[in-house]
Formats: structure tokens, sequence, C-alpha cells
């Protein structure tokens, strides 16, 4: 299976230094492990310093400007604060080599802004389209210089705009001040896949939640990139024929193995998940 996945590369700070984060990085790391062949196209900046992280994976790498900077706070009581100290620019479908675009699985996974939807959907093929939704409503507060706050934006997608997108990811948090977002998606995409923190997973198939996923419980060390680790586990099952209950179990327990280190520390571990999914409950709706 042939995987083509899109967007940004970030410098996460953490007190030790920047540790290279980003959807895009964690879903490539998760598909290079579990599909046959990955692509990633993304556009850093010249300050780009973690190349390590990247040097593994097939890519289509632009750079110019900065590199998207975040700092990742996790308050005890409610959802994650997101700091912005720096942005990068568009990642663009030119460049990328043809056979790519004709992927199996197409995975657009922004986190500001950075990934044109339509653009990209007139740019690939016939293969199935995943979109992680974060990277479409979130901007950065107004200013000029300094660290600006991450703050959502009202999505306005129209159900014309989400034809030809087969599956959406979401969090809880990512539908704060949304409206109606989450019945749009689960009107206009065929699956939709809704985490819920700490209770598990929610999955919709044809507009109808076919399953209730809980969690694996663990020690958390760092929770960054749970949710990108599960929305790309998820994809790569059903894409690979899995169903829908076994893709959310398998989804949850990978996510559970990457909190309990660092950025993306423990991706090299994900050979664990399909151990621990067996031990992550379902649930029918």
């Amino acid at each position: 299976m042939k995987t083509l996945v899109v967007g940004h590369v970030t410098h996460d700070r953490y007190e030790e230094g920047f540790v290279a984060g980003g959807c895009a990085l964690y879903g490539a790391l998760v598909h290079q492990r579990l599909a046959d062949e990955v692509h990633l196209v993304t556009a850093v900046g010249e300050d780009f310093v973690c190349d390590e992280a990247i040097e593994s994976l097939d890519r289509t790498i632009t750079r110019r400007g900065e590199t998207t900077v975040f700092t990742n706070l996790y308050p005890e009581e409610g959802p994650r604060v997101q700091l912005l100290d720096a942005q990068g620019k568009e990642v663009e479908p030119r460049g990328v080599p043809e056979a790519w675009l004709e992927a199996d699985l197409v995975h657009l996974a922004p986190v500001l802004g950075e990934v044109d939807l339509k653009k990209w959907k007139e740019a690939v093929g016939d293969g199935l389209l995943a979109i992680n939704i974060q990277g479409w409503i979130k901007v950065g507060e107004p200013g000029d210089s300094g660290s600006r706050r991450v703050i959502q934006k009202p999505w306005e997608v129209s159900g014309e705009q989400l034809q030809g997108v087969d599956i959406a990811c979401l969090s809880e948090e990512d539908i704060i001040g949304q409206g109606d977002l989450l019945e749009r998606l689960v009107k206009n995409v065929p699956i939709v896949a809704l985490t819920l923190g700490g209770r598990g997973s929610r999955i919709y198939v044809n507009g109808w939640t076919a399953e209730e996923v809980g969690i694996y419980p663990t020690e958390v060390v760092d929770p960054t990139g749970a949710g990108d680790v599960f929305a790309a586990t998820f994809c790569n099952a059903v894409v690979s024929g899995v169903g829908f209950r076994k893709a959310a179990r398998l989804a949850s327990a990978a996510a559970s193995i990457i909190i309990e280190d660092i950025g993306p520390g423990a991706m090299d571990r994900l050979n664990e998940m399909e151990e621990r999914s067996a031990l992550v409950e379902s649930f029918r709706e």
C-alpha cells in the first residue's frame, strides 16, 4: 500500500530544546511502520534543526522562511494550551512525483492552515482521502512578534467542499466553539473518528454511530501526538481492510504507546499495539 502524508513538520519546544513534531510527522512515522510505502510532503524553514527525525522518510521537502514552532502546555484541568512562536509556509502539491499523487491513501494532516483542501483534492488521484481537521480550525492570535496563543476559528466548510473526503479525524477539543461542524462532517464524510480524551473514541460510519472504543490505561509522560497517532493508525487500518471496531482499538493502543515518551520517542514500540489492542474495550451504541 502506498500512502502520501501532507503537512508541516514543526519544532515543538521542550525544556531540552526543539523536538520534531506536527500531525504529518507523527502520521508519516506511523504509516512508515504500518504501510508498504510512505511519502511525506512537507515545508520547513531554513532554520530547521531536526533533520534526523525525517531522514528515514521518503519525502518532498521545501525549505523556505521559518519553521512552525509550538510550545504545548497541558493544564491539569481544561484543554491544551498551544503557543505559536513562528509559522511556516504553505505545503503545495507542485513538485510531488505524479506516482505519489496516485497513492492508495492520501492523508492531509495540517497543523495551522498550511494545506489547501481544494488544491489537494484537485491534485490527487482516486485513492482514499483522509483529513485531520485541526489544521483548518486553528490560527495564531493577532500579533507581530513573540509567542502568540493558538486559538480556534470556525471552520465554515460546506458539504460540497467535503465531497471526496473519505475519512475525517478530530478530537472533542477540536469541536469547541465549532457549532455544527461535527454534524456536517458526519453527514458528508463516510467515516468520522472522534477522539474523546481519556474516554476513548467514537466512530461514525455513513451518518450513524457504529462504535465507541475505550483506552488502554497507561502512565502519561507527554500527550503530544496522541491524536495524530490515533488518526494515522485508524486510517491505515481501515484502508488495509480492518473493521472499524478493531481499527479504533488498534489506534487507541498505538496512542497509549506514544504518550509514554517525549514527542515521537516511543514510535519504535508500535509493534506492541496489537497485544495492547486486545485489552481495549469496544461498545456498540
